[in-house]
């Protein structure tokens, strides 16, 4: 609660709104205006809040954020400082373009498939503010004061854990929260040894087909289906074979019909891309009875399957599988940020 009287620096708590919150602001307004200068001592937690006549929580909470976010540092019986090195500085600098010798501008000798890509994702890509644009999440609704304390608070418990080397497949706490989650509400068969963390569904993709394909190969991808599939298949020189997609997501009779030679199948079955179709049992049954017959493998991307509001989720194709066919890609990419 904000205490009665004038407070020594009522500059730095101006607004209406949560106090911890303007203290953020407040310090951190100051200090890129230059009121506090880079490497300057910031007063104690409680001697600022007898001068901003707060309560000290709040000025622990605003110092928090602030360390969290690069504006403080707190050297280990000095003090907290400013420091020298701000985050809005580092991100706004201007960025040069390559030049030789003459000065004249240098233009980069990619490779023809690099052309190829490039010339695919310019014709396909829309732009940044489309009304409809794919793979962006709820961000009005995030939240992101939550979000921003409990990554604070991860960080100042695990920041020794998260410096060293860890295991090559992700950090060991990840991969077991990850592990209860998709096993709870996507029905999967798996433990934590067997999660891989990734930066996204490419990489994911990329790691598949490198591991377990040949050039020539031949690809099952929906059509229409996700060019980003379409580029990182390309980009190990596969061949991609179209296969229709309807309500009932990708037609698996006509895969089976005119490609029966494909090593693996792309599908989105819990919510087809683009079309939203579902694939039904029957197609499931088939496509997972042909993989094992046939030694294909099935990469299952589940971008968008825990999203169904009407009822159940349905559960995912591994945890149809049997035969251990089905590479499951999961993504958190709706829910947090893409």
């Amino acid at each position: 609660m904000r205490k009665s009287g004038a407070a020594a620096f009522p500059e730095l708590l101006t607004g209406n709104g949560i106090i911890k919150d303007q203290v953020y602001h407040a310090l951190r307004e100051a200090i890129l205006s230059g009121r506090l200068h880079a490497g300057s001592k910031v007063p104690s937690g409680r001697a600022l809040a007898e001068m901003m006549g707060i309560s000290r929580n709040s000025v622990i909470a605003g110092f928090e954020r602030l360390q969290d976010e690069g504006y403080l540092i707190t050297r280990r019986g000095a003090g907290t400082f400013v420091a020298d090195n701000l985050p809005d500085h580092a991100i706004s600098g201007p960025v040069a373009s390559p030049a030789d010798e003459t000065g004249e501008l240098v233009t980069a000798n990619i490779s023809p498939l690099a052309e190829t890509l490039l010339s695919q994702r310019v014709a396909s890509g829309a732009p940044s503010d489309a009304l409809f644009m794919v793979g962006t999440g709820c961000v009005d609704l995030f939240p992101h004061d939550v979000w921003g304390r409990l990554l604070g608070r991860v960080w100042r418990q695990s920041r020794y854990a998260l410096h060293t080397h860890s295991e090559p497949h992700g950090y060991p706490p990840l991969r077991r929260a990850i592990c209860h989650y998709v096993r709870a509400t996507r029905g999967l068969q798996c433990d934590e040894d067997q999660i891989l963390i990734v930066n996204g569904t490419q990489q994911a993709i990329n790691l598949t087909v490198q591991t377990l394909l040949q050039p020539g190969d031949e690809v099952w991808l929906d059509d229409p289906g996700y060019d980003g599939a379409r580029g990182a298949f390309l980009s190990q020189r596969l061949t991609v074979r179209p296969v229709r997609a309807d309500e009932e997501g990708m037609d698996v009779y006509d895969g089976l019909r005119r490609w029966p030679d494909a090593k693996l199948v792309f599908t989105a079955p819990s919510h087809q891309f683009p079309g939203g179709g579902t694939l039904s049992l029957a197609r499931r049954s088939a496509l997972l009875s042909w993989a094992a017959k046939h030694h294909v493998w099935i990469f299952e991307d589940d971008y968008n399957g825990e999203f169904r509001y009407a009822d159940r989720p349905l559960q995912a194709l591994q945890g149809l599988d049997r035969h251990q066919r089905v590479i499951y890609a999961g993504t958190f990419s709706k829910m947090l940020y893409p």
